[in-house]
C-alpha cells in the first residue's frame, strides 16, 4: 500500500532531479553511502526521489534509514515532520537557518529577489519577505515555519529564541548575516550528499517555490512541470550552475578520469 501523501510536491524537487540526471550521466555523482564517484564506480540512482546515487544494494540498504526521511519529504509522502524530526535538536536548529539562507541566496542569484542580506531597501511587493533587513526577514521566515507542520512536535518558544539567537551570532557558521556556502553544506552535514536539496524543498514549504506562500496541493507543481517540459529554455536556466560545474570539472580532470578511473582528484 503506498505511503499516503500529506503535503505537496516542491518545484524544486522536480529542477534538482534534472540536476542530477545531468550529473548522473556525466558520471559526477557519488554514491550516498560510501562516496564512491561516478567514474569509479557504476552508479543507479534512487527510484523514489531519483536524487541520490548508490554503487550497490549493500550500500543502497545500509544507507536506507538515513536516507528514509529525505526520500520521502521530496516525494511529499508521510508525516510531513518526519524529516527534521529524525534530526538531533541542534542540527534542526542549523537545518532552520540554512534552509533560510539557501533561500535568500538562491532568491539573490537566480530569482532577482533581493531580501535578507541583500534587502535593497525597497518593498517586495506581491511577496512573503519582510519589508525590512535580516533579522525582520528571519523571523518571518520563523513564523512562516512555525505555522506548517515540517517542525518537530518538541518544538516551543524557547526553541525558537535558541535558533534566533544562533542565527543573528556574527561569529556562528550559521549566522544569517553571512552568505552560505552551498559546495561546503555536504561537509558541514557529516557527508549528506543530499542536504543541499532537502533545505531548499523545506525552503519551498514555508514560502513557496515563487516567494508567495507555499502549494497547497500538487496543481502547481503540475504545471511548473509541464511548463519546463514545453519551455527547454528555462528549464536550461535553472540547471545552468550545475552544468557549469560538471562541464569545469570535466575540463579540469576528464582526462584524468579517463586514463585513472579508479582515482578521485583532490
Amino acid at each position: 500500500m503506498a505511503t499516503k501523501k500529506t503535503f505537496p510536491i516542491c518545484g524544486v524537487t522536480y529542477v534538482s532531479q534534472i540536476e542530477h540526471e545531468y550529473l548522473h550521466q556525466k558520471k559526477l555523482s557519488v554514491c550516498a553511502n560510501c562516496l564512491a564517484l561516478g567514474f569509479q564506480k557504476p552508479l543507479r540512482r534512487c527510484n523514489g526521489c531519483l536524487l541520490v546515487d548508490y554503487c550497490s544494494k549493500e550500500c543502497q540498504k545500509a544507507h536506507w534509514p538515513k536516507h528514509k526521511p529525505f526520500c520521502n519529504l521530496a516525494q511529499g509522502k508521510g508525516a510531513p515532520d518526519a524529516y527534521l524530526s529524525s534530526k538531533e535538536h541542534d542540527e534542526v536548529l542549523r537545518i532552520v537557518i540554512d534552509a533560510y539562507r539557501l533561500r535568500v541566496e538562491t532568491d539573490h542569484t537566480s530569482r532577482d529577489e533581493d531580501h535578507g542580506i541583500y534587502y535593497p531597501g525597497k518593498p517586495i511587493d506581491g511577496l512573503v519577505w519582510a519589508k525590512g533587513d535580516a533579522i525582520d526577514d528571519f523571523q518571518r521566515f520563523l513564523d512562516l515555519i512555525e505555522g506548517t507542520h515540517i517542525l518537530p512536535k518538541w518544538w516551543r518558544f524557547e526553541d525558537r529564541v535558541e535558533c534566533l539567537l544562533l542565527a543573528i551570532d556574527k561569529d556562528s557558521p550559521e549566522s544569517i548575516f553571512k552568505p552560505i556556502n552551498q559546495a561546503e553544506l555536504p561537509t558541514s552535514y557529516g557527508g549528506d550528499t543530499a542536504i543541499r536539496v532537502a533545505l531548499a524543498v523545506i525552503a519551498e514549504a514555508v514560502v513557496g517555490y515563487d516567494g508567495k506562500g507555499p502549494a497547497k496541493d500538487d496543481i502547481w507543481f503540475r504545471e511548473f512541470q509541464e511548463f519546463l517540459d514545453l519551455h527547454p529554455e528555462e528549464r536550461a536556466r535553472l540547471i545552468k550552475p550545475s552544468v557549469d560545474m560538471a562541464e569545469q570539472i570535466l575540463k579540469e580532470h576528464g582526462e584524468e578520469f579517463a586514463e585513472n578511473p579508479s582515482e578521485i582528484p583532490n
